[in-house]
């Protein structure tokens, strides 16, 4: 794993923009995280990119999607020192599922900027490292995600200047409605195991050392303590944490969650009445395979948050 040298160090960027992630674009952000790093030498066409950096757009058959930002990733691959990315964490897995060879910089614009691969952009140059990553993948449609792949109804988005649940299967067709999470048949099975019932949420996370605890942090916890690179869990009631408070909390309590432990080389099946997404983006409905890619991407983060 290589350093990011500092301010000295000129770099050659493509940058990448999701012009509708969370609240908009920033163009002075765009300029200022750029001019830190080195200059842009390839951006995405128009609103994509070119219209915030003088460089050479990159054009590419236009979805008005996720897949946008994967195209334009991988037609930089290769051709530059880094790519800078501008959207939220779907956008951050939209661009790592090209799995490009060149890191990539995801400066979080979107709803939440709470994944992984987000690096905040008052960054100081001289304390950014390349690092690899592991992955899950959703083999139906070869989307990576890095936060998790959930089944729920609902999805949290930006309207109106405020974070709201929206319908996740209208929400596929390009609409925003509001909708209120609503409990859900599914079964997931991994290898010969099997959970089967009704919830609220079903996850599927990335293990991390935060999860570490006492023995009553529950199975996502032990998964992490013994090695697991991923866990499946299935819980009783819908729960985000970003628009719950106390008082809603109290009304849905007591809360179960039952998990199952995922490894490298193993797939875990999920079959539902709702709709799957990865990393806030609805995918599809009904069914999902999911695996966990080691070292699936490069990325450059901050020294400390690694």
């Amino acid at each position: 794993m290589k350093e990011v040298k500092g301010a000295a160090y000129y770099m050659k960027l493509g940058v990448v923009v999701n012009p509708f992630a969370g609240r908009g674009v920033d163009e002075k952000l765009v300029r200022s995280v750029v001019e830190k790093l080195g200059e842009a030498v390839l951006a995405g066409e128009e609103e994509l990119g070119e219209r915030y950096v003088n460089a050479k757009p990159v054009k590419i058959q236009r979805s008005y999607s996720g897949k946008d930002t994967t195209q334009l990733v991988k037609a930089m691959d290769g051709k530059v020192d880094a790519i800078v990315v501008f959207g939220g964490d779907g956008t951050a897995s939209d661009a790592a599922s090209a799995m490009p060879e060149t890191p990539l910089l995801c400066i979080g614009t979107g709803t939440t900027n709470a994944g992984w691969l987000i690096t905040p952009p008052e960054f100081n140059p001289e304390r950014l490292k390349v690092v690899e990553v592991d992955a899950l993948l959703l083999k139906e449609t070869g989307k990576l995600a890095f936060n998790d792949i959930a089944a729920g109804n609902t999805i949290l988005t930006t309207m109106e200047d405020r974070i709201a649940h929206v319908d996740a299967e209208r929400f596929m067709k390009g609409e925003k409605v509001p909708c209120t999470p609503k409990k859900f048949r599914a079964k997931v099975t991994i290898d010969e195991k099997t959970i089967e019932g009704v919830f609220g949420n079903v996850f599927v996370n990335l293990t991390s050392e935060s999860f570490l605890g006492k023995g009553t942090a529950g199975g996502t916890a032990i998964s992490t303590f013994v090695g697991f690179p991923a866990v499946v869990g299935c819980v009783s009631h819908p729960i985000v944490v970003a628009d719950y408070t106390k008082e809603d909390l109290r009304k849905v309590e007591p809360i179960e969650t039952v998990t199952l432990s995922l490894d490298y080389g193993e797939e875990a099946v999920i079959e539902c009445d709702t709709v799957i997404s990865a990393d806030g983006n609805p995918q599809l409905k009904g069914r999902a395979t999911i695996s966990v890619i080691e070292k699936a991407v490069r990325v450059i983060k901050i020294k400390e948050d690694i």
